[in-house]
């Protein structure tokens, strides 16, 4: 039998244990990655010896398992196990560089020097492309939005620590910190689009996943930083008056954009906020929500927001579909 396939043998519960993840049985359990759940979502499976997260989308072998908890190449991981299972029996299995501070509650300013960075020393893939192409959106256009994509997200935060200092990196939402240990703002392949303020400076960068399932993460947030609306510096080609959309994310936004509309996007249907109003109350608003409970809310929290200002107006959007995307695309909800 090949290393390998031994290394990927070993059982992974007691992989597990050794990493100090804290099981309770056959029940989930709070994935290690921390992102936020309304309910435990990793699970190990010892008859299949794999592990997957319902939450966040990450799972397979033991290998896999070390990569994904230490944020490691699959060459490092693989020297882990072989040398704690194969070589010197008092092998001790790395520590995490533990935070200076645990400041979760605490908003940071955008580091607007580290995203422009980022920005411009990272484009959008063919894998990328080809998505957002099979999306409904054309190559030149969302080069437009300077929208990126990581394919390597170890490489990327390895580069980013060398340049930047993993303090500063915290500080600007683009590491983490759960049980006193740096984490990556994004851990697999993502989508980043980028957020631009009034004065076309970088203030956020939203990360996107490319699973379609509802019980998996698909968009990523960045820590400690304040949401914003995306595509607010579209606002600067706007006229008194002019007719603005408001959807609930981003590919909704972009639809709209693309066929000539002048949209913005808040992050979710629960995330607009009071001081939008102020930046928005001179246009002729209207809400584009989803199909759905959550669109209702959506429309009904906007509506009452802008009550004291303006009366918004909802699109009309047809029943067969479930949101404005799918009905540009004429794909109907069956």
């Amino acid at each position: 039998m090949k290393k390998f396939e031994q290394l990927n043998n070993i059982p992974i519960l007691e992989i597990a244990n050794i990493l100090g993840i804290a099981l309770n049985s056959s029940k989930s359990i709070d994935c290690f990655k921390g992102h936020d759940n309304k309910s435990p979502s990793l699970k190990f499976y010892e008859n299949t010896n794999t592990y997957y997260c319902y939450g966040c989308g990450i799972g397979s072998k033991p290998i896999n398992l070390v990569m994904d908890f230490y944020e490691i190449s699959f060459i490092e991981a693989y020297k882990i196990l072989e040398n704690k299972f194969f070589g010197d029996s008092s092998y001790n299995l790395p520590k995490f560089k533990k935070a200076v501070t645990k400041q979760e509650k605490t908003f940071f300013v955008p580091d607007i020097e580290i995203y422009q960075s980022i920005v411009t020393n990272n484009i959008l893939s063919s894998k990328g492309i080809s998505y957002l192409e099979s999306r409904g959106y054309k190559q030149d256009f969302i080069e437009k939005y300077k929208v990126f994509d990581i394919e390597e997200p170890y490489d990327f935060f390895r580069k980013l620590k060398e340049i930047w200092g993993e303090e500063r990196l915290y500080r600007c939402g683009l590491l983490k910190i759960k049980d006193e240990r740096y984490l990556s703002a994004w851990w697999k392949y993502t989508i980043v689009f980028p957020y631009f303020d009034l004065d076309n400076n970088i203030i956020y960068l939203q990360g996107r996943y490319l699973t379609e399932s509802k019980n998996e993460l698909r968009w990523v947030n960045m820590p400690n930083i304040k949401s914003s609306l995306y595509n607010l510096n579209i606002l600067n080609t706007c006229e008194y008056g002019e007719q603005i959309y408001i959807c609930e994310g981003i590919t909704d936004a972009l639809s709209l954009n693309q066929i000539g509309k002048k949209a913005l996007a808040v992050m979710g249907a629960n995330n607009f906020k009071k001081e939008y109003i102020f930046l928005l109350k001179d246009y002729d608003i209207w809400v584009v929500p989803d199909n759905d409970s959550g669109g209702e809310k959506f429309f009904a929290d906007v509506q009452e927001k802008f009550s004291n200002y303006l009366s918004v107006k909802r699109f009309p959007l047809n029943k067969d579909y479930n949101d404005i995307t799918d009905f540009l695309q004429g794909i109907k909800n069956v």
